[in-house]
């Protein structure tokens, strides 16, 4: 279904450089087509791209040049991000300025992503930090993205992001963004993009054990997958899911085929698994001479036994086992159970304890064999069963011990029964009594812990409360107070300078008056600047959009620090208490960044997405380490501002790498009511 595609890219590779042809493509075509032809063949790639920077060279118009130049480092990172991350830097980079300044919802989607995949490739720490670190750029793009009608790059983003997640092991979270990868793949009609989600979602499946279905996902994935760079990992899946299904035959030729490809691509990692699992199939048909065929390419590729993988282990303490190495089996098993006896094994490969049980077993190790087996009937659920089984039997042969017992025991005296019978009867009389006061004291109970904890929670939802209220208080209070204090500035002492100023200018003394009028009017200008400091009015009269770009004007007009604003969504005024905080935090930020960051570029976007405002500021300046407790009182303040809106604040710096911070405020809240 795509060879024809193929053959226009080979054609255009076959193309003379030089040749004036009308038909030749252009650098914008050349660049289309390496968005799809990337997932097919890297080295045709990079001649596309080469050839794509040729073509640019030899434009004349300047801004057509720099767009394309732009295009090109985004195609460049897309080849490099696999490759070489100090590459894929430098065309990121590249790429993000043009598009800042020249924003193009599609292009700016597609770089966030890229950052989301550099900042999860280059990351080796814990699971939370590369969340912190990595999500928030897919979050960045899903809103570019919400501008314009694109279901495969919705598809492609959804794809990175579960990749991202599973690649940090958080495979239940990562479950929601492959079925939306799924979801706009179908709606985009797009070959690529449906089997790529076909292959996620197979891959999910193939995860947690759940063979049939991974089975129809990854059959459909190998169908529309020809041809692409990840076909060895996809047919090494559907090989997986053959085999758990007893598809013996098959399993083994999608086996052989991963392997060549893998082979090719000079993968030898996964050719040893790939050994492996065509060595242990030969094992099951008893091609044993097959079967060291493949033990002994293993060893050819291993430098130690420490690089191999489960399945490797125990398909090659098999083959020592067959030829009698029984301390080379100890050896092996040994290292298996270093390695891998403490549940890290996925639930899709939980047969390998049954494996290794099975070899303890024919090496008379009993207690090593018993432990496996039980790992394995516990994961397989069915020494539980098993156990309940045994139980029921033996209840059940004391019930019939009793019965014959009670039996023998009627037949000797009549008398006796019925004084059993009676005792019985009041037993049970007592017994439901006291069931019943049991009962009763556990109800009082309950309703005396109820009655206790919902008095407790009110409580602390009342504490909480008036803390919201003081603080909410407090704040208003504080800008009460600026507003006063502006107009007593502005009405009082700033009208008190002028009229003085023009008093002076009427003075006898021109040369006294000049130096006087000149310092007045430096004194007026402190007064003007600091009574709009205190109550910005363009703020009142504009709104926040309006007064923000004033505030990038004013502090960094003068200074060569480069500052790009974007928004979207203010066109209504929002309640007047988000807009004067969220107004005092950005004053606050860039203050700290014109102060302390020593940056070059500063990035500012303030967003609507539904009910919550987005403010994101960046800057590439010297950083701070953000585990100091010593932030600070400008810091500390946006902290209390946010608490009082209900707000959060994510701030990712480290020295050196510059300052990233992500704040989100609900505006519909009762806290966030007040009109503007």
């Amino acid at each position: 279904m795509r060879y024809p595609f193929i053959l226009v890219l080979m054609l255009v590779l076959l193309l003379p450089a030089r040749s004036q042809n009308a038909q030749q493509l252009s650098p914008s075509e050349i660049h289309q087509l390496l968005e799809r032809f990337v997932n097919y063949s890297r080295d045709s790639s990079y001649v596309l791209l080469e050839l794509a920077s040729k073509k640019i060279e030899q434009l004349q118009e300047q801004d057509l040049v720099n767009e394309l130049k732009a295009e090109n480092n985004l195609r460049r990172t897309d080849y490099w991000i696999v490759l070489n991350l100090d590459s894929a830097k430098v065309t990121l980079d590249k790429a993000y300025q043009y598009y800042k300044k020249h924003p193009d919802h599609k292009k700016l989607a597609e770089v966030y992503v890229l950052k989301a995949q550099f900042a999860d490739f280059s990351q080796g720490t814990g699971k939370s930090n590369m969340r912190d670190k990595v999500l928030p750029y897919f979050d960045s793009a899903l809103v570019q993205v919400k501008h314009i009608v694109d279901y495969p790059l919705y598809s492609y983003i959804y794809f990175e992001r579960a990749g991202s997640m599973q690649r940090m092991e958080l495979w239940e979270e990562s479950f929601e963004s492959s079925i939306l990868c799924m979801k706009y793949a179908e709606l985009s009609c797009d070959s690529l993009a449906i089997a790529v989600a076909n292959f996620l979602m197979g891959r999910t499946y193939h995860h947690f054990g759940l063979f049939n279905s991974s089975e129809e996902h990854i059959a459909l994935s190998v169908d529309y997958a020809k041809g692409m760079t990840q076909q060895d990992e996809i047919i090494h899946i559907y090989a997986d899911v053959l085999f758990q299904k007893n598809k013996i035959k098959l399993a083994k030729e999608n086996y052989e085929k991963a392997l060549k490809i893998a082979l090719e691509k000079k993968n030898l990692s996964k050719a040893v698994v790939l050994y492996s699992s065509i060595g242990q199939i030969e094992l099951r048909e008893n091609n044993f001479t097959a079967a060291e065929v493949c033990f002994d390419k293993i060893n050819s590729i291993l430098e130690s036994k420490n690089q191999a993988g489960y399945k490797t282990l125990l398909f090659m303490a098999h083959i020592h086992f067959q030829r009698g190495e029984l301390t080379q089996v100890k050896e092996d098993l040994n290292l298996f159970k270093a390695k891998y006896s403490i549940g890290s094994v996925i639930p899709r490969s939980i047969d390998v304890y049954k494996e290794a049980a099975d070899l303890h077993t024919a090496l008379n190790q009993t207690d090593q064999a018993t432990f496996y087996y039980k790992k394995w009937g516990v994961l397989k659920d069915s020494l539980y069963s098993y156990t309940n089984l045994q139980q029921l039997n033996a209840l059940e042969a004391m019930y019939f011990k009793e019965l014959k017992k009670n039996e023998l025991i009627q037949q000797k005296s009549n008398e006796i029964i019925q004084q059993n019978e009676e005792l019985i009867k009041n037993r049970q009389q007592r017994a439901r009594m006291g069931g019943l006061l049991i009962v009763v004291i556990l109800i009082g109970g309950g309703l005396i812990y109820y009655i206790r904890m919902k008095g407790l929670k009110e409580n602390q939802a009342l504490k909480f409360s008036l803390k919201e209220k003081q603080m909410e208080q407090m704040i208003d209070a504080q800008e009460d107070e600026r507003q006063r204090l502006a107009r007593e500035l502005h009405d009082g002492i700033g009208q008190s300078l002028v009229a003085l100023k023009m008093q002076l200018q009427f003075d006898k003394n021109p040369k006294a008056t000049d130096i006087t009028v000149q310092r007045l009017e430096v004194i007026c200008d402190e007064v003007r600047s600091l009574s709009h400091q205190m109550m910005p009015l363009e703020l009142k009269e504009n709104g926040l959009q309006s007064a923000i770009e004033q505030l990038i004007e004013h502090n960094f007009a003068a200074s060569p620090i480069e500052v790009d604003f974007l928004f979207s969504g203010l066109q209504n005024r929002l309640p007047s208490n988000i807009e004067i905080n969220v107004y005092r935090i950005i004053q606050e930020l860039a203050s700290n960044i014109f102060r302390h960051s020593k940056a070059s570029k500063v990035g500012i976007q303030l967003l609507i997405r539904g009910k919550k405002l987005i403010l994101i500021v960046e800057d590439d300046g010297k950083g701070f380490d953000i585990t100091s407790k010593n932030h600070g009182i400008g810091i500390n303040n946006i902290y209390v501002r946010l608490e009082a809106l209900g707000g959060s604040i994510q701030i990712q710096s480290s020295p050196g790498s510059g300052t990233y911070t992500h704040i989100s405020i609900p505006t519909f809240t009762d806290v966030n009511k007040k009109t503007a």
